[in-house]
């Protein structure tokens, strides 16, 4: 009897640890961003950066984005090979890394080959560019969808029987 109500106990602590741990960890992600070295809000740089981001967004290639409730990223392996289509056999140098995160609430970052890195405070740029970045994001994929269905279907063999289907039975 008194085990069944200390395993009932001991469930009931380690859930409200979770509990207490999920209310937490928005507060800590903010910390640790915070943690660096953030510069002040200059609208000039803000500018330029929110230019460079939705530029890079343009490109679908060798790019990756990521979105969440409190943090927008766009990466790249290699910021010499966006523009390329193939990526067969690339050889990606660290140096020409790229990575710019939005952080809700307090600015954005950017990092390059992994050797410089650039922190500034801008309140609302998350709220800004998150909308146009999760349509670009939408886009991109449903783009990348259709290359890869039309692909699959050629390639297969199965986009001509179903092309065949169509004409006898249609």
């Amino acid at each position: 009897m008194k085990s069944k109500k200390l395993k009932k106990l001991s469930k009931l602590f380690v859930e409200e640890l979770r509990n207490y741990d999920r209310e937490l960890r928005p507060m800590k992600m903010a910390e640790e961003v915070s943690g660096g070295d953030w510069s002040e809000y200059d609208s000039e740089v803000s500018e330029k950066f929110k230019k460079m981001v939705l530029n890079l967004a343009t490109y679908k290639n060798n790019i990756h984005i990521n979105i969440d409730s409190n943090r927008v990223s766009i990466s790249t392996n290699d910021i010499t090979k966006v523009k390329t289509t193939s990526n067969k056999n690339s050889v990606y140098n660290d140096d020409n890394y790229v990575e710019m995160s939005l952080h809700k609430g307090l600015g954005f970052s950017v990092n390059y080959g992994y050797k410089l890195r650039s922190n500034y405070k801008d309140e609302k740029l998350f709220d800004e560019l998150q909308p146009i970045l999760v349509q670009k994001l939408k886009q991109i994929n449903a783009d990348n969808f259709n290359e890869i269905w039309t692909d699959l279907m050629r390639d297969s063999g199965v986009l001509r029987d179903s092309n065949l289907d169509e004409i006898f039975n249609g």
